[in-house]
């Protein structure tokens, strides 16, 4: 069994906030994996099917392994179960984890090659749930070099401006989850980062009022943003969010 762990998420990706509460952490089963080869043709999937190897673990497996590694690592107490991660209660020199035990994912393209993400079971209705957070990571950087260094803090200055909304009743709380709203930025164009951040969210409210929502995709490039899926955003939510941001620009004393 091989595995690796790593960060995703606002602090892997430098656009948390100050009192940002937990931290999400990605453990990774990569000695097995899923796969979807639906671009393939019959022979290409038949002949990649002749180099697989039977798995020898789970991830079922991994993942009491891991409740059970966590409970004796941090003590039982601190280790719960959530639908899509396992919760480790922060501490007092620790911030609070959720910890997403998944296991590698590989989209096949028509050239043979694969794309690579991860792939976990939500416990409560047993959908698999696919995301690509190293993609996300390396797109966002790309991003932030195309913008000056501006992405990053660009994205912060939105989730603040949303928090603003939250607290003072101007949207609901989770209409705009924090992961939603980072790759909307992402889709942005280039041209909208300007030099003052003034301007910057000017030319990004209007651009995020005219966009068409529906082509738009998240910071990994493989899922659409939009749709009806559980973990897809409402394009409903994000009109109501754009006009609640002009009008708080316009509004503003």
């Amino acid at each position: 069994m091989t595995y690796d762990f790593y960060l995703q998420g606002s602090y892997r990706n430098d656009t948390n906030l100050p009192g940002d509460s937990d931290v999400d952490v990605v453990l990774e089963l990569n000695s097995v994996f899923r796969h979807d080869w639906s671009s393939l043709s019959q022979y290409e999937q038949d002949r990649l099917s002749s180099s697989f190897q039977p798995p020898t673990h789970s991830w079922n497996d991994f993942r009491r392994e891991a409740l059970r590694a966590l409970g004796s690592g941090f003590g039982r107490e601190l280790v719960g179960q959530g639908n899509k991660s396992i919760k480790l209660k922060g501490a007092s020199r620790r911030l609070a984890a959720d910890i997403v035990v998944c296991m590698e994912y590989r989209r096949y393209t028509s050239s043979g090659s694969y794309v690579q993400g991860i792939a976990f079971q939500a416990l409560q209705d047993k959908h698999w749930v696919v995301n690509f957070p190293k993609l996300h990571h390396d797109n966002g950087a790309s991003k932030g070099n195309r913008t000056r260094d501006r992405h990053k803090r660009t994205v912060r200055m939105f989730k603040s401006a949303r928090n603003h909304l939250e607290t003072t009743g101007q949207i609901r709380s989770k209409l705009a989850p924090s992961y939603f709203l980072e790759c909307l930025l992402y889709n942005a164009p280039d041209s909208t980062y300007q030099e003052r951040f003034q301007d910057t969210y000017c030319s990004i409210v209007n651009w995020m009022n005219r966009a068409n929502l529906e082509s738009l995709v998240c910071q990994n490039g493989q899922q659409y943003l939009f749709g009806e899926a559980e973990e897809q955003w409402s394009s409903e939510n994000a009109r109501t969010l754009g006009s609640r941001f002009a009008s708080l620009w316009n509004n503003w004393s």
